[in-house]
């Protein structure tokens, strides 16, 4: 019986990979039908868990991540609050007077949310969010697990960077589930090349963190050793990663996402330079060889990725297109994206891409949202509705998200929703920065690093941007995220 159930865990894991390489394929899950497939696959994976998971193993699961787990629960019942129908005075009571401009006539009854629909659509997605995080708490409880769990990461980001790359060098013009896939930068199977650059960063960070976990701290004694390891090295997994490494910053460079490729050196940049000086404080009480070994080698490929990364394959690929893309979106992208309308005001070409002061723009008119729906919100996914409202008298065009995930959030869900996103992702970092800080692990401070570079990557993109909005996007920010619960009390 004990040999059924390793198995039947053994294919579960499996199928756990495949449903992460899967996500960012069908247009990044980001359509209903595309998300109800997801919630099929994930659904139908998180019932045969259930059934095959014993009592041990769910309280193993719930001990290291009860307090994240809570919090996606409250977040989970805020939604579902949101689309109950309430009393008029009760909504009232909760500063949703602006509610009744939405709806329209004074009613009885309406619920928190402007469109209920919509809220219901969010709440799906954030279900299935919460069930890929159990499914990793469940499955994923060996350093064997974590390591190929990085595998499969690296490898769904080297096919969204292959992908990317020959599609932009070809020139292909195609459709794909009908939507038009035609543009002159990568994109891998994202819509927008953004998105696609915030989905690289993820994978990038847990490929850098797994790249850092191998470091051994081992020393050549002579210069045969040393030949000898550097051949090793050449048909080693090491090599393999560091060449996937090198294919997925040449495909986040084609991308030519200014705040992508900005955010993701930062965040090597910051967390970085943070890992070596926890690494002197995790190593200071072990003198030994290997220690200051393992130390000077996490400096080094460091310093390597910087300098081959921006200097050697930035100069190939064309980073100075980056840059210029950067000096010019005052000028150039305002030149191109507006005119003079028939009445005087000003139309938006949104076909085009937009300048980073006019991303600012939404995120500043969609400041009152917050003002006026402080503590609950307008209703999950219900921004291309709410802002409609809020947006000013010369303002054309269709506005789906705004463009900054932060203020996206505080006007869907409010404030109290908002906190409890901080509040997870809070406790999330402190404990990979306690790994930094007090393990010798080389396994968990390099998943530590990977988990601290892609929530501070994606932070620093989400300022101008909307990737945790993107289903396939969210779901890896999430297993990013859970890597510190995963690596508690692993079985060697």
């Amino acid at each position: 019986m004990n040999h059924d159930v390793t198995i039947s865990c053994r294919i579960q894991r499996w199928a756990f990979f495949l449903l992460i390489v899967y996500a960012p394929l069908p247009l990044a899950s980001n359509r209903p039908w595309a998300l109800a497939l997801l919630g099929l696959l994930t659904g139908g994976l998180l019932l045969w868990n259930i059934f095959c998971t014993n009592a041990s193993s769910t309280l193993l699961a719930w001990q290291k991540a009860r307090i994240p787990l809570l919090l996606l629960g409250m977040w989970m019942a805020l939604l579902a609050i949101q689309i109950v129908p309430l009393p008029i005075a009760w909504t009232d009571a909760l500063d949703q007077r602006a509610l009744r401009g939405f709806t329209g006539q004074d009613r009885a009854f309406a619920t928190i949310s402007i469109d209920p629909y919509s809220t219901r659509l969010y709440l799906i997605k954030a279900v299935i969010l919460t069930a890929v995080c159990w499914l990793a708490l469940t499955l994923i409880n060996a350093r064997q697990h974590v390591k190929w769990l990085a595998r499969v990461v690296v490898f769904s980001g080297l096919l969204q960077a292959m992908i990317g790359v020959v599609l932009m060098a070809s020139g292909a013009s195609f459709l794909m589930f009908f939507v038009d896939m035609s543009n002159p930068r990568g994109h891998g199977t994202f819509v927008s090349p953004n998105n696609f650059a915030g989905y690289l960063e993820l994978t990038l960070a847990v490929g850098i963190g797994f790249m850092i976990a191998k470091l051994d701290g081992h020393a050549a004694a002579s210069w045969r050793q040393r030949l000898h390891g550097w051949l090793a090295l050449l048909i080693s997994e090491k090599a393999l990663l560091r060449l996937s490494l090198i294919i997925m910053v040449v495909g986040l460079v084609a991308s030519r996402s200014r705040m992508g490729n900005a955010a993701f050196f930062a965040s090597l940049l910051i967390v970085g330079t943070f890992t070596i000086l926890f690494a002197k404080h995790a190593t200071q009480h072990v003198q030994d060889r290997r220690g200051k070994s393992t130390l000077r080698a996490t400096i080094f490929f460091i310093t390597s990725l910087i300098v081959l990364d921006v200097f050697i394959i930035g100069g190939v690929v064309g980073v100075e297109k980056v840059v210029q893309r950067l000096e010019d979106t005052n000028l150039k992208m305002q030149t191109e994206n507006t005119q003079t309308g028939a009445s005087g005001g000003v139309v938006r070409a949104y076909h085009q891409e937009a300048s980073v002061e006019e991303r600012s723009e939404a995120a500043r008119y969609a400041l009152p949202i917050v003002r006026d729906f402080p503590w609950l919100g307008t209703g999950g996914g219900t921004f291309h509705l709410t802002f409609q409202h809020y947006q000013p008298s010369g303002w054309e065009g269709y506005q789906d998200h705004v463009h900054n995930d932060f203020v996206e959030f505080a006007s869907e869900v409010g404030l109290t929703g908002f906190l409890l996103l901080v509040l997870m992702v809070a406790h999330s970092v402190w404990c990979s920065v306690r790994l930094l800080l007090h393990s010798h692990d080389q396994l968990a401070r390099g998943m530590a690093f990977a988990s601290l570079m892609g929530i501070t990557s994606l932070l620093i993109h989400g300022a101008v941007d909307f990737n945790l909005q993107i289903p396939a996007t969210a779901m890896l920010f999430l297993i990013v995220l859970w890597l510190p619960y995963l690596l508690r009390g692993l079985k060697r």
